[in-house]
């Protein structure tokens, strides 16, 4: 059994080793460890301190250990690649959580910019609707402003006219502070009356009323449909 090392550092233990020496061919070949001018450690040849010199080849110690010296170099070995196994595996996980954090950190401030968007007008209702979960939750008592998206039962609000809410002006029985945003789901919708400007149907809004389809031909439209400012649709 031996221990193979170079300047001062131990490149391993092992059990029997493959003697090499240099032969006329310029080849290395097997041999006894008298005639050795190298040993083979880890699939490279090294040279021998004290032998003939092997150009090319770093030089190393070979030193003859006893059985319970060589366990204890296998056990420290294992112990140092366990070891080290646990800081590569330590090091990824830090930069998992780091490249988590990031993306997350990315993924709120998408979604900020989006609800920002929505909010200022920058973006439609249909759109905004189809990504509802980004919008909070209505809440009470809280001052909210026009233009204010907000979820309430699984439905996007829109804030139609500044407040602060009480517990009894929920969003889908206050009327004239909420309206639900666009379903995107939904391509009829039933038709409900406006109750002023900023619910009014928009030219080229669709509704379904008395069984029948209609598509508004007016802009701020606020008459029912059949009665004035509707094209029943007969697709």
């Amino acid at each position: 059994m031996f221990k193979i090392i170079k300047e001062d550092k131990v490149l391993g233990t092992v059990a029997t080793l493959a003697w090499v020496k240099l032969q006329d061919n310029g080849c290395f070949g097997l041999c006894t460890e008298e005639d050795a001018h190298g040993v083979v450690v880890n699939g490279a040849v090294y040279h021998i301190a004290g032998k003939p010199e092997l150009p090319g080849h770093d030089t190393v110690v070979v030193a003859p250990i006893d059985e319970i010296a060589y366990q204890q170099e296998q056990t420290s070995a294992q112990e140092a690649k366990r070891l080290q196994m646990n800081t590569a595996l330590a090091a990824l996980e830090n930069e998992n959580a780091m490249l988590k954090a990031k993306v997350s950190a990315q993924s709120a401030v998408a979604s900020i910019t989006f609800v920002a968007l929505a909010e200022s007008g920058g973006l439609d209702e249909v759109t905004a609707s189809e990504h509802a979960e980004l919008f909070a939750e209505w809440a009470y008592p809280v001052a909210y402003t026009v233009g204010q998206l907000r979820r309430y039962n699984g439905t996007l609000y829109k804030c139609v006219q500044a407040h602060t809410s009480q517990a009894d002006w929920t969003p889908d029985t206050a009327a004239s502070l909420w309206s639900v945003a666009a379903d995107p789901a939904e391509e009829w919708p039933a038709w409900s009356q406006p109750i002023g400007a900023h619910d009014a149907y928009a030219k080229g809004a669709k509704v379904s009323h008395n069984g029948k389809h209609w598509t508004s031909s007016v802009d701020s439209n606020v008459w029912e449909p059949g009665v004035y400012g509707w094209t029943e649709a007969t697709e």
